[in-house]
């Protein structure tokens, strides 16, 4: 039976997909529980407009993260912090602080898991981060921590 999928079922059945389906799976599991519909020539329409609806959406949304990628290429950020001996701050820098700066600069929220950071940053100096925005969007920034001064 030849069914058109309204929701994501499996991997490999996303919403709006057009498949061939053994007629007992679209009966008794696919049909019920409202996951599919009979691929009728009205079904296969509207799944097909959906389906471009979508990839012009992904494709927008993707062009405006490339936009803020190039937006961050090479912007620098300054922490001040209070440092100890041999330059070892007290606390650390971290991803959340890292994305929390660079959403107050920005007009994007910028998540915490979108930072590349190996280890928080515990030592005083330049640092070059990458911001990973989607799958081809990549932007990498300076973080600059300095000293805390007693005037600041």
């Amino acid at each position: 039976m030849k069914i058109v999928f309204l929701k994501d079922v499996s991997a490999k059945d996303k919403k709006g997909d057009i498949r061939e389906v053994a007629d007992g799976y679209a009966r008794n599991f696919l049909l019920p529980k409202g996951l599919a519909l009979p691929a009728t020539p009205a079904a296969i329409k509207a799944a097909e407009t959906q389906t471009e609806q979508r990839a012009q959406r992904q494709a927008r949304e993707q062009e405006e993260l490339n936009e803020l990628a190039r937006r961050l290429e090479g912007r620098e950020l300054r922490f001040k912090a209070r440092a100890g001996a041999k330059g070892r701050l007290h606390g650390a820098v971290t991803s959340a602080d890292i994305a929390a700066e660079l959403s107050r600069h920005m007009d994007y929220n910028v998540d915490k898991k979108r930072v590349e950071l190996d280890e928080p940053l515990h030592h005083l100096g330049s640092y070059e981060v990458a911001i990973s925005l989607s799958k081809g969007s990549e932007a990498k920034i300076t973080v600059v921590i300095e000293e805390e001064t007693e005037n600041d």
